[in-house]
């Protein structure tokens, strides 16, 4: 029997139980409702889309901060904006005020900073040894303090997006690791949220950024030179990038790391697309799984998402965002085409008016039951988890229940006898009990081990 041990506990009704870390990178959000970007839910209304990700059961949202992008001319011939610390404070506030944790990546850039990028703010150019590393502390603080001051303080911070092979480096680039310089600068950073927390009374954890097929071996070297003073490893996992073949591979990955430099274990960045096709001019980035062979279809993207969710959480990892699946068509220019190259991998249906997938049923994995539950609270189903049965209290004997999948799919339709329900047969994972008392629907959910 196959097992898969999935995230969601079961919480009474009402209760928004945030029992992991599951939510997006909306960076791209800001400048595609500017520029003329709509959101619609399955009905095709219009959403705002911040207050449509916390309602699908979103917990956190990843915002990234450039240095000064207006160093930077867009495709469209425009000084870029987007993503300066004003758009930051504009995000994390709606994200706030939806009831959203706040996740902040610093690229220590004036642009985007990846795998192959990660050049320095031209504000630094010059700049070495103690002097850089000055430049990289006191910067830090005025971004903690400047959206602390706007009552956005986050609860993670990245120093870096994805430094695996340099970090902040004076060539457009990477050029590589130069030690113990680099120790030095990341340790100058993860020093300045110590210090702001000591100072402000804050509990902001600190983060490093890998991908998954470099984390291993960076885990490791940063170990060795002594970058060793931070809570959280995020990892990027996008499968048309990845070495792996399997998801079981990522989630040994996890595990290892967790166990091996105690630390907590997050994805900071997925996506996989539901279509091949485009909305607009701008090439698709991605339009494959890479060695992974999950239909490109809604549902598809679906399936995948959930399986690496639950993934994650068997393995220990604390959360899973999801990158930038609000980025879809608008006349919103970045530095390399107008509109979307990654609307195929949006959270929305570009053939429907924008309308909302079925990925989002994902998100509701850590939130409350079904409203119905507030007027039968004596019903309760036990253990929780469970194994071999599950035991009913406040249901009478002869009461229908049928025994839905996360999919959706009815896996067993029964009577209750004896006040309990053989589950033997059942997969681990988690499951909806849905019957009906005086006519009304009551849904219970429950894992399954």
């Amino acid at each position: 029997m196959k097992k898969l041990i999935v995230f969601f506990l079961l919480f009474s009704a009402g209760l928004n139980a945030q029992c992991f870390n599951l939510g997006a990178d909306l960076s791209y959000i800001n400048s595609v409702l500017a520029n003329g970007g709509e959101y619609r839910d399955l009905n095709n209304n219009i959403v705002n889309p911040y207050s449509f990700f916390a309602q699908k059961g979103a917990n956190m949202v990843r915002m990234r901060l450039f240095h000064t992008p207006q160093n930077i001319t867009s495709n469209c011939g425009n000084v870029i904006s987007a993503n300066d610390i004003n758009d930051v404070i504009l995000g994390f506030t709606n994200a706030k005020s939806n009831g959203m944790k706040l996740n902040l990546a610093i690229h220590y850039g004036d642009y985007f900073n990846d795998p192959s990028t990660q050049k320095r703010p031209q504000a630094w150019d010059g700049l070495t040894g103690v002097a850089l590393q000055n430049a990289i502390y006191n910067y830090t603080i005025s971004v903690l303090q400047t959206l602390k001051n706007n009552n956005v303080t986050p609860d993670i911070v990245a120093i870096g997006n994805e430094t695996t092979w340099g970090f902040i480096d004076d060539t457009n680039a990477t050029n590589g690791w130069t030690w113990p310089e680099d120790a030095s600068k990341f340790n100058s950073a993860l020093s300045a949220v110590d210090d702001f927390n000591n100072s402000n009374a804050t509990s902001i954890k600190k983060a490093i950024h890998f991908t998954d097929n470099t984390a291993s071996w960076l885990a490791g070297l940063f170990s060795s030179q002594n970058i060793t003073n931070y809570d959280i490893i995020g990892i990027s996992f996008y499968p048309y990038w990845s070495n792996f073949t399997t998801l079981t591979q990522l989630g040994t990955l996890v595990n290892a790391l967790k166990t091996t430099y105690n630390k907590d274990i997050m994805i900071f960045e997925t996506g996989i697309p539901w279509t091949t096709s485009s909305s607009d001019g701008y090439t698709n980035i991605i339009n494959s799984y890479g060695n992974f062979t999950y239909p490109i279809t809604p549902i598809g993207q679906k399936q995948f998402f959930t399986d690496l969710v639950n993934t994650v959480y068997n393995a220990g990892g604390k959360g899973v965002l999801y990158w930038e699946p609000g980025w879809i068509t608008s006349t919103f220019c970045d530095k390399w085409g107008q509109g979307s190259s990654y609307e195929n991998l949006s959270f929305f249906n570009f053939s429907n008016n924008n309308s909302a997938l079925p990925i989002f049923d994902v998100f509701d994995f850590c939130n409350g039951l079904s409203v119905s539950d507030n007027k039968y609270g004596d019903i309760n189903l036990y253990p929780n988890p469970a194994t071999d049965k599950v035991n009913f209290e406040g249901v009478e004997n002869g009461t229908i229940v049928t025994v839905y999948d996360v999919f959706g799919r009815i896996i067993l339709k029964s009577g209750i006898k004896s006040n309990s329900l053989s589950i033997s047969e059942l997969n681990s994972g988690v499951y909806s009990f849905v019957f009906y008392v005086q006519e009304t629907k009551i849904i219970k959910k429950i894992i399954v081990n």
